[in-house]
């Protein structure tokens, strides 16, 4: 009794010694001991495409609107993946690997990217900012691949800010910045917020090592300056950033301390 393969539809036919062949619909196939096998239709919309994996090891994306039928014969695998869609103010870092050498360029939006097969999108592992906390940040909390070229900012508590008669503060801060140059980022810095951190805690705990604790709170409106921060504006340089302002936000002592300065 003939089998058939339906218009739009393939199938493997293997013989008993286990040779295959393929069969395109529309056909009527007799078996005669032959077995039929239909294959899987990957198909892919013009928003996404095809990662096919063939089984001398090859390896293509074919971008969409597109289908491919998974013949075992020659294709080890199929998967359907979203292309990524960038807006204009975001870019994407994109490694590509030629025999031995591996090359990286930047993809800036908008647009809808899809991969070459040998290339890689990198992904940045930063700290980011605890939710129920703010001002407090967690080492690798924000890992992304679409990186933002607009302006931002970051609220950032420093503690353990220490004056000269050894009161032990809280400061509260907020920093303006912007990403200015992102191969310089790129080759100097794996987290530009942990640099943050680093250079502008070290910045306040500089300042109020030199003053008491009265005279800290006498001079808190040098806090909004952006002469008072050499070490945070200067890694920012040499990390492709740009500080544009810093605000102070207030400060936090023990609340005994708090309770005799508020008398």
């Amino acid at each position: 009794m003939p089998m058939v393969v339906r218009e739009g539809e393939q199938a493997l036919i293997f013989n008993r010694s286990g040779r295959g062949r393929l069969a395109i619909g529309p056909r009527r196939v007799f078996l005669l001991g032959d077995q039929l096998e239909e294959l899987f239709r990957r198909v892919a919309t013009q928003y996404q495409y095809l990662a096919v994996k063939y089984r001398d090891g090859r390896k293509e994306h074919i971008p969409g609107p597109q289908e491919m039928f998974l013949n075992r014969l020659v294709v080890e695998d199929i998967q359907v993946k979203n292309a990524i869609a960038l807006d204009a103010n975001h870019v994407l870092i994109v490694y590509k690997q030629k025999e031995q050498e591996i090359t990286r360029r930047v993809v800036r939006g908008p647009t809808l990217f899809i991969p070459d097969a040998q290339e890689w999108i990198h992904e940045f592992d930063w700290h980011g900012s605890d939710k129920l906390n703010l001002g407090r940040w967690i080492p690798h909390a924000h890992k992304f691949t679409k990186l933002s070229n607009v302006p931002s900012q970051i609220y950032l508590n420093v503690r353990d800010v220490r004056t000269n008669d050894d009161t032990l503060l809280l400061v509260k801060l907020m920093i303006f910045y912007e990403l200015a140059d992102i191969v310089t980022m790129l080759n100097n810095t794996y987290d530009p917020i942990a640099d943050f951190i680093n250079a502008v805690s070290s910045d306040i705990i500089g300042i109020a090592s030199q003053m008491n604790y009265e005279e800290f709170l006498q001079q808190t409106h040098q806090l909004n300056q952006l002469a008072s921060y050499p070490q945070l504006t200067s890694r920012a340089d040499r990390i492709g950033f740009k500080i544009k302002k810093v605000f102070y936000r207030g400060y936090q002592a023990s609340s005994a301390l708090q309770a005799t300065h508020d008398e």
